[in-house]
């Protein structure tokens, strides 16, 4: 079983590491890791990012996501903004083909003059 996991693992992360590349720009690959030493990402990209891949059945959170973009009106970015309780910590969940409008949304808020 830990052979297929391992496997499993791999793919994911090559998956994620395509999507991440395309949706971003940024270049990605699977750093292979060999015993996850504690610093280690599971993908290695040229820019100051750590990046974990989670491939898993089912996401609880993922439920909030699917709700955001069914009531998202059109040409608006769904995201998801959410802590944990006894955690002061927020989360931003939203989904990779929308990464650059939301940085480009963020980008263009910050350098609009204050009124």
């Amino acid at each position: 079983m830990a052979r297929k996991s391992r496997t499993k693992g791999a793919a994911g992360e090559r998956e994620a590491a395509a999507r991440f590349e395309q949706a971003t720009g940024i270049p990605a690959h699977r750093a292979a890791q060999r015993c996850g030493k504690h610093g280690d990402a599971d993908l290695a990209v040229p820019e100051p990012l750590h990046l974990e891949t989670k491939r898993i059945a089912r996401i609880a959170a993922v439920r909030y996501l699917e709700q955001a973009e069914r009531e998202a009106r059109e040409g608006r970015v769904p995201v998801v903004v959410m802590r944990q309780d006894r955690d002061t910590e927020w989360v931003v969940m939203l989904r990779l083909d929308n990464v650059a409008r939301f940085a480009e949304i963020i980008s263009e808020a910050r350098n609009r003059p204050c009124l």
